[in-house]
């Protein structure tokens, strides 16, 4: 569990805020604060996925907001036409990591060595034309990625 797997999972469903908790819980919502505000010092776990992340603490939730672009409506594209994944041809695992580091849209990838296809991920997270896919998941490197939620 990392901050950033958790709020691209949750992005996936359009959700304002998101939290992760206990070191490796995620959890997506449409609201918060309902049991107040906690201490800092109870929220201190670190992350699984990211040792230098903090992933709230015992039923302690840290809370990000996510915030989604807006564009004027004469220029907004519909959301059905954004791909939430893309495939090329690879011959090896490294053939899809290398283009997938090399783009700010993809944050993983899936491998298919039989098929000798690589299917590029906008989120870490598999769309579900994708979840029967035999192969070898990948998550692009951690530190090409700067991303403020």
């Amino acid at each position: 569990m990392t901050v950033e797997f958790c709020g691209g999972f949750c992005s996936l469903g359009g959700f304002p805020y998101f939290g992760v908790q206990h070191r490796r819980q995620c959890f997506c919502g449409r609201s918060y604060g309902h049991f107040g505000k906690s201490n800092e010092t109870d929220c201190k776990f670190s992350c699984l996925g990211n040792s230098k992340q903090e992933c709230g603490g015992h039923w302690r939730n840290s809370v990000f907001a996510l915030t989604y672009p807006t564009a004027s409506s004469s220029r907004r594209c519909p959301a059905s036409n954004l791909p939430t994944s893309w495939s090329i041809a690879a011959q090896t695992a490294l053939d899809c990591l290398i283009p997938c580091e090399a783009s700010a849209d993809c944050q993983a990838v899936i491998f298919s060595g039989q098929q000798r296809l690589c299917h590029l991920l906008r989120f870490a997270y598999p769309p579900a034309s994708l979840s029967s896919t035999d192969g070898d998941f990948l998550f692009a490197a951690e530190s090409a990625r700067s991303k403020t939620v």
